[in-house]
């Protein structure tokens, strides 16, 4: 492990604990509220989403450990993966238990918290698309990158349009488990 990496994994892991920590104090408030607002099934899939989303990040960048040197760019991508996490993570539960539901607040903030996702996940993968064809990476494997990304995406994009509380769910569902079989098949 370089020095470099060292570096910039503090800062970087520092602000993926900053959304790590706001999603479970959000899940602790609105458990604590849950007398006055009901918990519902969609606010805690997204939580869990965003959950296994920074745990993938997280474990991602241990393929920089041998990193030589930090740039400028590399911490402000760093920066902006963890801090459209944090923003996400700080709009899936309420604040305060003003709503009669979870359900009802993750239905407002919804297209929010998957634009910053995608948006997150687009700083990473970008990079790490053109650094696979410009290594020569096989065919097969771009093109199976290719499409968990794109169906990944697709599935997110889903979730923040669906109109159906139903579909959400399955689709809430079949993201998570995209995200664990994906990360356990390729880690």
């Amino acid at each position: 492990m370089s020095d470099a990496f060292g570096f910039l994994f503090g800062f970087y892991g520092l602000l993926l604990g900053l959304a790590f920590a706001e999603l479970a104090a959000g899940f602790s408030r609105a458990w604590d509220d849950r007398k006055r607002s009901r918990i519902g099934v969609l606010a805690p899939m997204f939580a869990i989403v965003l959950l296994l989303d920074l745990i993938t990040f997280w474990v991602n960048a241990w393929d920089y450990r041998d990193l030589p040197e930090v740039t400028f760019e590399l911490a402000l991508g760093a920066a902006g993966v963890a801090l459209l996490y944090y923003f996400a993570s700080t709009l899936v539960f309420p604040k305060q238990g003003d709503f009669d539901s979870l359900d009802t607040h993750i239905l407002q903030h919804r297209r929010m918290v998957v634009g910053c996702v995608i948006a997150s996940n687009l700083i990473h993968v970008i990079p790490d698309g053109i650094d696979a064809v410009t290594s020569g990476q096989p065919f097969t494997r771009i093109l199976l990158w290719i499409g968990l990304n794109g169906t990944y995406y697709a599935l997110l994009a889903t979730a923040a349009l669906a109109t159906s509380r139903k579909l959400m769910i399955g689709v809430l569902g079949t993201i998570i488990v995209l995200i664990t079989g994906a990360t356990i098949a390729f880690s």
